[in-house]
């Protein structure tokens, strides 16, 4: 049957479209009054597209992103390492672009864990540790620091690792929690796959940190194993059973139990 679908403008200039694929009018209609609650997934990311690049036909681009990653989360990720479709131009300007929406994105969340305990704010802790490796191509171990409330005070990359594991020197990250003045601490491993790393001697490292934190008065709140798809933690206490706990500078006794994706 034949489709009434009108095609995008620039399908209708000349645009190199690609066959097999409606192009979908991305920009048509859209005004600042309009809430962009209503339109699709593939007219979003193919306003990004556009931004990123004018000289593209951005709503075929989409598609086919769309097509090759399977969600909006999975496209923006991989465009933001420079997993773009052919046509966009190769000199950094979009990766940029994309890079810029995603560390927007962290921002947006990071406020959440400022006011609020981590332990409490768990899903917004595990959504910013996802932001702030998605645009990552290696493995990175990056460490939160947390006041006496358990609130976040700041974070940085503490290791990367191009290939295999990253090192993680217990005396080194809680020299470092002891300069920041960190009552509390939150570990991220996180790499490049779908799935989380599986670094060897995570569990051992995950108890050597609990315990040199113990004497130090700084607790590792959470020690968590990131990947594109899914993360897992090593901590054994869930997180929704430390809620109405009175914060402590001083971690339990209890040490990593086996990984419990989510």
């Amino acid at each position: 049957m034949h489709s009434a679908a009108k095609p995008s403008p620039r399908a209708r200039n000349g645009k190199r479209t690609v066959p097999g694929l409606r192009p979908y009018p991305a920009t048509i209609g859209l005004t600042v009054d309009r809430s962009l609650e209503v339109i699709p997934d593939e007219a979003l990311l193919g306003c990004l597209l556009t931004l990123a690049d004018p000289e593209v036909d951005g709503d075929v681009l989409a598609l086919r992103l769309l097509a090759a990653h399977g969600s909006l989360e999975e496209a923006v990720a991989a465009a933001s390492v420079g997993n773009l479709p052919g046509g966009v131009a190769s000199d950094g300007h979009a990766v940029v672009r994309f890079q810029a929406v995603v560390e927007l994105a962290a921002r947006l969340v990071r406020p959440s864990l400022e006011r609020h305990p981590v332990f409490v704010a768990h899903d917004s802790l595990v959504a910013y540790s996802r932001l702030r490796a998605a645009c990552s191509t290696v493995q990175a171990l990056r460490l939160l620091f947390l006041d006496d409330r358990r609130h976040l005070i700041a974070d940085e990359i503490h290791q990367t690792g191009t290939f295999g594991d990253v090192a993680i020197y217990v005396r080194e990250i809680m020299g470092r929690a002891l300069q920041m003045e960190a009552h509390g601490l939150v570990i991220v491993h996180s790499g490049p796959d779908d799935d989380p790393p599986n670094p060897a001697g995570a569990r051992t490292s995950c108890a050597d940190i609990q315990q040199a934190g113990k004497f130090l008065g700084v607790e590792l709140v959470e020690y968590l194993l990131v990947g594109r798809r899914s993360y897992c933690t090593l901590i054994q206490e869930p997180a929704d059973a430390r809620v109405g706990r009175r914060p402590s500078p001083v971690a339990s006794d209890s040490g990593p139990s086996p990984d419990r994706k989510r």
